[in-house]
């Protein structure tokens, strides 16, 4: 090879491994950190259009795509029963989480559905792992290239029916996780959602977190994904942050004695339009302090350990879901609820940022960071923060020319700025604020 082609073959190299880092670095944004479900896999193009549109309008880049005809009666995989769904979300730019889906009500179906053993739940990672992973089988018959699921996730909820024997449920996931971590070491494996500490305080998850402590101390599993559904009367964010995502998730941890620090996630939150607070523009406030709460959960060191948080339900008006968590306020096209508008907001003003630091436990504040301005949080709630007075000042980055204050509705006030920090005074209490500064 001549020196010419050489130098031209190097230079070609960096060029592609500085595409691929950049890639890398923009799917850690705030917007790849965003998502929504459910893409069911027996349903494509009409009957899924509302949830892209969704997902689209407000930003975010995740969907959690759900399976309950995963495999056949004899547990034998069934990955084709994706293919038509990976399709059309790689159409429509959205990346997908993968979710089997089993309930415990099919044991006791005629004929029985058992959950089935770690031997057919190792088949299943290998054969879905080895099909639907960027640049798998899949990818490879579509010439699809660096695209496809690197978090693959199995059922959904157990502890609301609470009837899968605990031990079953246990080699299930640990088959499933070793069956992918088989074919890619680096992709990542969880459990479906858990409900129960949000429902009644039960940090045990109805004894499912301490059948699967074992998965999580030893990184089989990568987390915990818990579903928050913040209520007036049952889980309360106004009373304070013993009423958070982050107060779960540390509860949980500590009661099933975790030694390695795990993350976080969460494919199900919202504030519930019912009750109490049933007015939108106040569902919408809630909304905003609730969503910082999920992306701003940290580990045992303080460090921020949120990979996604997806609101339910972005694509359902109230004729599917009832006011209390549908955050579409028409469909065919999808218009957005006052929710969904927050969501809009936020990752208009901070999508393209990263999560730097988050202080949920003194301060009740949040610093994210882009390319070319930053964005400081604050709970400013009862119970949610030791700052009094509504008094808060911002570090100010270096470079700093505007901030601009944001609440849930929208931009508040802007100002010009230098030196090395500003001071909001006297803003209202039962808010969570946003400050852009821009450099």
């Amino acid at each position: 090879m001549s020196q010419t082609l050489r130098l031209m073959s190097r230079t070609l190299g960096l060029c592609l491994l500085l595409v691929a880092s950049q890639a890398a670095a923009g799917e850690q944004t705030l917007r790849w950190r965003t998502g929504g479900g459910n893409i069911v896999t027996h349903l494509t193009g009409q009957p899924t259009a509302p949830l892209y549109e969704a997902l689209h309008a407000v930003g975010a880049r995740l969907g959690r795509m759900n399976s309950y005809g995963w495999r056949d009666l004899a547990r034998v995989p069934t990955p084709h029963d994706f293919d038509a769904a990976m399709l059309e979300a790689h159409g429509k730019g959205i990346t997908p989480v993968l979710l089997f889906e089993y309930e415990g009500s099919y044991q006791f179906l005629d004929p029985a559905q058992p959950i089935g053993s770690y031997k057919d739940w190792f088949r299943a990672g290998v054969e879905y792992a080895r099909r639907f992973r960027p640049n798998g089988e899949w990818g490879r018959e579509h010439g699809i290239k660096d695209f496809g699921a690197t978090i693959f996730a199995a059922v959904n909820e157990p502890d609301v029916q609470n009837t899968i024997p605990k031990k079953d449920y246990h080699d299930a996931l640990e088959g499933l996780a070793d069956g992918i971590h088989s074919v890619d070491k680096s992709l990542i494996v969880l459990s479906g959602g858990f409900a129960a500490c949000n429902i009644d305080g039960d940090a045990t998850l109805r004894g499912y977190g301490p059948a699967i402590a074992d998965l999580l101390d030893n990184g089989k599993l990568d987390g915990l994904d818990l579903h928050t559904y913040y209520n007036d009367r049952w889980y309360p964010l106004t009373e304070g942050r013993q009423f958070s995502a982050q107060t779960c998730f540390d509860r949980i941890k500590s009661t099933l004695g975790l030694k390695r620090d795990i993350n976080f996630y969460a494919t199900e939150f919202n504030v519930s339009r019912s009750e109490g607070w049933s007015d939108e523009k106040l569902s919408a406030s809630l909304f905003l302090t609730a969503f910082w709460d999920n992306f701003g959960v940290v580990g045992a060191k303080g460090q921020p350990v949120t990979v996604f948080a997806f609101p339910w339900a972005l694509p359902d008006t109230d004729r599917v879901d009832g006011p209390g968590y549908a955050m579409a306020a028409g469909e065919a096209p999808w218009r957005p609820e006052e929710r969904s508008k927050v969501v809009q907001r936020v990752l208009n003003v901070a999508g393209d940022m990263k999560v730097v630091s988050s202080d949920p436990y003194h301060a009740g504040t949040m610093h994210l960071s882009g390319p070319k301005s930053d964005l400081f949080v604050w709970h400013n709630r009862r119970g949610w923060t030791d700052i009094s007075g509504g008094r808060w000042t911002i570090a100010l980055p270096e470079g700093a020319r505007k901030i601009e204050l944001w609440g849930w509705d929208g931009l508040r006030e802007s100002h010009e700025v230098s030196g090395d920090r500003y001071v909001f005074e006297a803003l209202a209490g039962g808010e969570t604020y946003m400050a852009l500064v821009t450099r």
